[in-house]
């Protein structure tokens, strides 16, 4: 039977041993890698607004990316060892694990386990992952905000979306991923002729005034 996250991650500390704290892989190991989706979600949040950092979408993208991969294998995903093996003192764990779990919480409201037999089948699994990879690849091209913009929000809503639906196993919230998926296709693809008659144009410019073509 399918456990919300939150839960999952409150019977981890309660059974933790460890008294200076636990580690993120150790978090990602018991909750099967869905924690994972959580640290998609995190990453995803600085572009649920229009504005944001230059640059950042790139950098998070690129994450989400490799992130993703490895959840396409099977496997369950590690932190490198610098960061998914130091435990976190007492403090840090209260600020970052139990807020996560909150927020999980207030998530679980809006998300729950709908029509899911076909959603946990490990082809479907696999295609949504992959779907995101796809989004966050997206999300990752060093485009201008003008005139592009909303080219990073688009592409973070459709992540939010699939990572979220995948992560509390939601057969119904997921397809307005998909419905998300197919905007980006169509913005992207109306970006990608905006981009091709510009360079066209400035050629044909530039071979008048060189050349007199």
């Amino acid at each position: 039977m399918h456990q919300p996250l939150s839960q999952e991650l409150a019977k981890v500390l309660n059974e933790s041993s460890a008294p200076t704290g636990i580690t993120l892989n150790k978090l990602l190991e018991q909750t099967g890698g869905r924690g994972f989706y959580l640290v998609i979600l995190v990453l995803c949040l600085p572009f649920v607004v229009p504005i944001s950092i230059p640059g950042l979408s790139t950098i998070l993208g690129g994450i989400i990316v490799l992130l993703t991969l490895c959840l396409a294998t099977g496997r369950v995903p590690k932190l490198p060892a610098f960061l998914g093996e130091r435990k976190l003192p007492p403090t840090v764990q209260e600020r970052v694990v139990n807020r996560s779990i909150k927020f999980l919480r207030f998530l679980e409201r809006f998300i729950r386990p709908r029509r899911t037999k076909w959603l946990t089948a490990r082809l479907a699994r696999i295609v949504n992952v992959l779907l995101v990879a796809f989004m966050a690849i997206l999300l990752a091209l060093p485009l201008p905000a003008p005139p592009f913009f909303f080219s990073n929000s688009i592409p973070s809503y459709a992540i939010i979306l699939l990572a979220a639906s995948m992560m509390e196993e939601d057969g119904v919230l997921i397809w307005y991923g998909y419905a998300l998926v197919l905007a980006n296709l169509i913005f992207f693809g109306l970006i990608g002729r905006a981009i091709a008659e510009l360079i066209i144009h400035t050629w044909h410019a530039l071979s008048h005034f060189l050349f007199g073509l």
